[in-house]
């Protein structure tokens, strides 16, 4: 039973099958997928057109056995769309031996984890990058995931992926963040330079969301009056909690999902000051009560409106408050909450967040890290990354003379960053008036205000500006569809001295703007590039980039008109907020098209006498509710995140990838973390899993068969399968095969998966009963008629019990599929021998 047993113990991709539509695939890893549904029609269920968008790089984990990749060949592949699909080493070399991957289109290859990265080069991922067109798919096997290999595999690829994302986007210039900035410009009144070494010799301590935060917060509420504090938004929630306002506040994120992990913040009083950067998401900001002070520019173009001003740095808001921690003049900062790794037992945020009220993160990959406290600690490819730029910062704040401390032994060691107990940490004992500094630094500046008529002006100017470029695009998409001749060749060159004179124009009259528009729509310029193909163009693709070059700088340059025309007139609702006797209708009107609901409380307590009319009152109390509402609303689309991550089917992969590679103590923490899961109802059959796992590993075969045998006698248990197999392999690693515990689980499986029928049928012969398993080996060759294995062993069977003449009949059968079998060139030898002594 050493090879039954080696099967079980370990992964296979099972035996060959073929469907009733002539496709091949492994069943372990498709199990029945194909049984009934040809891979076609399932791949175009579950794809739709997705696969098939030009000029773009899909990332697939698993092929599906091979069909996926022969599925988009037959299909037909976009033009510039190129694909990567990723494999497991082990079913790589399973699906090439089996020749399940021959003749790919060049566009197409197929690699292991370690290959993707130069494959993902030679195919120009980061030209796909820049027009947002890298995306990652998992294959029907990747989703099921029987093999227990492509979940891990999974998470990692999409943690790289959202990291190069990051990566490009950052350094093309996300038009994401020019939205934003332009939806925040009436807002954005005061630089954060004003505040330029106004903390000079102070202590700061910096507030983020790692687990460690809960270890420091008594910590800093002893020591409030002696410490300076620093929170990234995220936090509020937990500093709201426990009463405790920071006197400063951060957030640079542009996504609505950061409104979501940061509302609480709009419930403090307006004694902290909010720092922003200028393309923070616009409910956040429009809705502060307090001082604001933003970083960066005001607008995106060349503009006497933009001050010297702080930059944003990043990447992450952590990066941007030590930064502003350090020009502020502060000469120690103590980070609190900045971990870049996870709890060991899969936390990744401090209690009262999103993340730890859903519980621990089951889809962690391998990745660790080395924390202050010397032990490795989960942690993320994104983390990782932030690891190595908070050390960059460090070394350069560190060289002022500046001293960053860590005070937690759970968090990741960074280069440049002291660690040192929080009990260690000597602070001053005079109590510093933040809202005193800040208030004399503003008062001794000139600064706009809502009623500067320059921000309206320099709109209008932009506004002028990019009307004169979109009639100039308008006039060239004209000209370049009547220069050409049906066959595709310039007729009328005095046409293509037309577009040059545009041309011109756009680079020389309105240079500046023309630059905006390029920026803000560059991923449309980027595609104009032709980056994915080295060949000429036609003259027919020449007119095509033409049309496509004026549609860049039309579309540009309408999106732009439309974010203007929104931005005069936020910034004239703001004038009108500052009356006494506003058109309400406007402001109402203004809030409502923002789902800045919060302003309607702003504007009453900024106009305490105000006369409002009583029709107008109902208004106001419904915005008002509106806002409380979005408040206290704890189902979010991030919870709903964080809830995914911690969800149980993550958790059985998760603890299998474990077992499989014998990670006891990751075992160990899984299980701590499983414990503290908000459901415990559902946790009961995983904690018996993990039990069971943990058993084995220290190989304590009776407690495991216990907990195994706990799942099974569960009521409609969603882990039956997995304790079946541990129990038979078990059973047969300890040579007891003739124990009830074997037969049965075995019986159970093959009833389950046929893939466990030659195991079951093993096992039914050393039982002693030869014709029973003889049954079995038939019931499963009818299910998989190419497993040549199967076959080799059934009439082994026969001739172990002289039916010689089937034995025979199935030699002679295997021989005809494969005539240079050696295995049954030698049986049937051995066959042949043995008639002749009958």
């Amino acid at each position: 039973m050493d090879e039954n047993s080696s099967f079980i113990a370990t992964n296979d991709v099972g035996p060959i099958k073929t469907n009733v539509f002539g496709e091949k695939f492994f069943y372990n890893l498709n199990r029945d997928s194909f049984g009934k549904i040809s891979s076609q029609a399932l791949f175009e269920a579950k794809f739709g057109n997705t696969l098939f968008q030009p000029n773009s790089l899909n990332i697939i984990i698993g092929t599906d056995s091979g069909l996926l990749p022969l599925y988009l060949q037959q299909k037909g592949l976009p033009n510039g769309s190129r694909y990567i699909f990723i494999e497991p080493e082990s079913v790589l070399e399973q699906l090439i031996n089996h020749q399940l991957l021959e003749e790919l289109d060049p566009a197409i290859v197929c690699v292991t984890l370690d290959e993707w990265e130069e494959s993902a080069k030679l195919f120009k991922i980061q030209d796909y990058f820049y027009i947002n067109s890298v995306r990652s798919f998992n294959s029907l096997c990747a989703e099921d995931d029987n093999y227990n290999a492509y979940a891990e595999l999974s998470w990692h690829i999409t943690e790289m992926l959202a990291q190069g994302h990051w990566h490009y986007n950052v350094s093309l210039g996300n038009e994401a963040f020019t939205i934003r900035q332009l939806a925040n410009l009436a807002d954005n009144i005061l630089p954060a330079k004003l505040l330029t070494n106004a903390f000079q010799g102070k202590t700061a301590v910096l507030l983020a969301g790692g687990p460690s935060l809960d270890e420091a917060l008594p910590w800093v509420r002893k020591h409030r009056q002696q410490l300076i504090i620093f929170a990234v938004s995220r936090i509020s929630r937990q500093l709201k909690n426990i009463n405790l306002e920071p006197d400063f506040i951060f957030s640079v994120d542009p996504t609505e999902l950061s409104f979501d992990i940061s509302k609480e913040m709009l419930t403090f009083s307006d004694r902290p000051v909010f720092i922003y950067s200028y393309h923070t998401v616009p409910t956040l900001v429009s809705q502060w009560r307090g001082t604001g002070l933003y970083l960066g520019s005001q607008v995106p173009w060349k503009s006497t409106l933009n001050q010297a001003n702080f930059d944003g740095v990043g990447p992450t808001v952590t990066n941007t408050a030590l930064s502003v921690a350090h020009k502020f003049g502060f000469n120690r900062i103590i980070l609190a909450g900045v971990d870049l790794c996870f709890t060991r037992d899969g936390y990744t945020h401090a209690a009262g967040s999103d993340e730890h009220i859903a519980g621990p993160r089951f889809n962690l990959t391998s990745l660790q890290t080395e924390t202050n406290g010397d032990f490795m600690a989960p942690t993320s490819c994104d983390l990782v990354a932030a690891i190595n730029t908070l050390a960059i910062q460090a070394k350069a704040i560190t060289a002022t003379g500046c001293q960053i401390i860590n005070p937690s032994a759970n968090a990741a060691k960074v280069d440049h960053v002291t660690y040192m107990p929080l009990a260690d940490i000597q602070l001053d004992d005079n109590p510093i008036d933040v809202t005193a500094i800040v208030a004399k630094q503003i008062e001794a500046s000139s600064h706009r205000s809502y009623n500067d008529p320059a921000t309206i002006g320099e709109l209008k100017r932009a506004q002028f500006q990019i009307n004169a470029i979109l009639r100039l695009a308008k006039d060239a998409l004209t000209i370049n569809e009547s220069m050409y001749s049906a066959q595709g060749a310039i007729e009328n060159y005095k046409d293509k001295r037309k577009l040059d004179k545009i041309e011109k124009k756009l680079n020389r009259d309105h240079r500046q703007y023309s630059k905006l528009v390029k920026r803000f729509g560059i991923r449309n310029f980027i595609k104009i590039t032709k980056p994915f193909t080295d060949e000429d163009w036609s003259a027919e693709e020449a007119k095509e980039m033409g049309n496509a070059y004026y549609e860049a700088y039309r579309d540009g340059a309408i999106a732009l008109l439309k974010l203007i025309s929104d931005a005069i007139e936020r910034a004239q609702s703001r004038q009108e907020e500052t009356r006494d006797e506003p058109d309400f209708s406007q402001l109402f009107g203004q809030w409502r098209k923002d789902r800045s609901f919060g302003r309607a409380g702003l504007w009453r307590q900024n106009h305490p006498h105000a006369n409002i009319p009583a029709s107008v009152q109902t208004e106001f109390n419904e915005l008002e509710d509106l806002f409380t509402s979005i408040l206290s609303n704890k189902n979010t689309g991030h919870m709903a995140q964080a809830k995914n991550h911690a969800s149980f089917p993550m958790l059985k992969k998760r603890s299998g990838l474990l077992f499989k590679h014998q990670k006891t103590q990751e075992l160990k923490d899984l299980l701590s973390g499983l414990h503290k899961h908000q459901d415990q109802t559902a946790a009961v059959p995983y904690v018996y899993l993990l039990n069971g796992y943990l058993a084995e590993l220290q190989n304590d075969t009776e407690t495991a068969i216990t907990a195994y045998h706990n799942i099974i006698d569960s009521e409609d248990s969603p882990l039956l399968q997995e304790a079946l197999l541990r129990i038979a392999s078990i059973s047969i690693n300890t040579n007891d095969v003739d124990n009830t515990n074997a037969y049965l689980s075995l019986q159970c499986l093959s009833q389950i998966n046929p893939v466990y029928l030659p195991f079951y049928a093993e096992i039914v012969r050393l039982r002693g009963d030869a014709f029973a398993a003889i049954d079995v080996y038939n019931h499963y060759i009818s299910q998989f008629p190419e497993d040549t294995l199967g076959q080799i062993k059934l009439a082994t069977l026969y001739m172990e019990n002289k039916i010689y003449d089937a034995a025979e009949l199935m030699f002679d059968y295997i021989l005809t599929k494969t005539p240079d079998s050696k295995a049954a060139i030698d049986l049937k030898k051995q066959l042949t021998y043995l008639k002749t002594l009958n």
